[in-house]
């Protein structure tokens, strides 16, 4: 699989990302969207201008929000040295599992541990970084994620939040009424899809302070993954479910993104903002 396909009959867009997710076809699904997530360029630049700009040191003490894969978790182990702590925090125990045989294989010490963005398992002022990336966009209270993570950080600690916009999508070749259709039935089966621009409130109200150079980077799918992209299926499929289009115009809306793409000029992005937030 490449980035935005999905399969099997344990996937969907309301099952997608949820500490309950096990059967073994969603998991592989999730396993390889975070992947081929993880191989795109956007996505390591802002990756890298995230952790340039929160300075994770050596010795410090980082939690990875949301761990998933533990892509993450590895790299923060690395950037902490072996005096530092990195503890991997996801609620899919499927998830967690693979996190830990790729540890295991890259010969990285974490820890791993199950818990919630709304709750951390962590003493109070105990972490100096916290890293949660695209994570809040599937926490139905954003609020008190933010509240749980400025409880956890250190005075002088830094939350480095990476989340989607999901409004900010661009779909070409595929008529605008039915792509704004096929993204409200796909927003509607996310917990928080608005959660980047909600971040720097929230964040502020949980009593932090946020960085003003803020980074953004367009998560762009290519062209191979939109022939036939089964994410594009299931989002039509779900605006069709809902009554927002009819079946003719969910498969012109696959047929015409599928021949813009064989055609190499298909262009699907959504954009990721990031949000250096540090504990006064």
């Amino acid at each position: 699989m490449t980035m935005g396909e999905v399969s099997g009959a344990g996937f969907t867009l309301g099952t997608a990302f949820r500490p309950g997710t096990v059967a073994e076809d969603a998991v592989h699904a999730m396993v390889s969207v975070l992947d081929a997530q993880d191989a795109a360029p956007s996505i390591e630049r802002l990756r890298g201008w995230a952790l340039s700009a929160g300075a994770v040191r050596l010795g410090e003490t980082c939690v990875d929000l949301g761990s998933g894969t533990g892509t993450m978790t590895r790299r923060l182990a690395r950037l902490v040295g072996p005096d530092g702590r990195v503890v991997g925090i996801e609620p899919n125990g499927m998830l967690r599992t693979v996190a830990a045989e790729r540890a295991a294989r890259a010969g990285t010490a974490i820890e791993l541990c199950q818990g919630l963005a709304t709750e951390i398992p962590m003493p109070d002022e105990s972490v100096d970084v916290v890293w949660c990336e695209r994570v809040l966009q599937h926490v139905p209270d954003p609020r008190a994620a933010l509240v749980e993570i400025a409880r956890v950080l250190r005075p002088g600690g830094r939350a480095l939040l990476l989340d989607s916009d999901h409004a900010s999508r661009v779909d070409s070749d595929i008529d605008p009424a039915v792509a704004a259709a096929m993204l409200d039935s796909f927003m509607g089966q996310l917990a928080n899809p608005l959660s980047a621009r909600q971040l720097p409130r929230l964040a502020i109200e949980a009593g932090l302070e946020v960085d003003p150079d803020i980074g953004s980077s367009a998560l762009v799918y290519p062209q191979e993954v939109l022939v036939g992209s089964e994410l594009t299926r299931l989002a039509a499929d779900q605006a069709v479910s809902e009554g927002r289009i009819t079946r003719e115009q969910a498969d012109e809306a696959m047929r015409s993104q599928s021949a813009a793409a064989r055609s190499g000029w298909a262009f699907s992005a959504i954009t990721v903002f990031g949000f250096v937030c540090r504990k006064p």
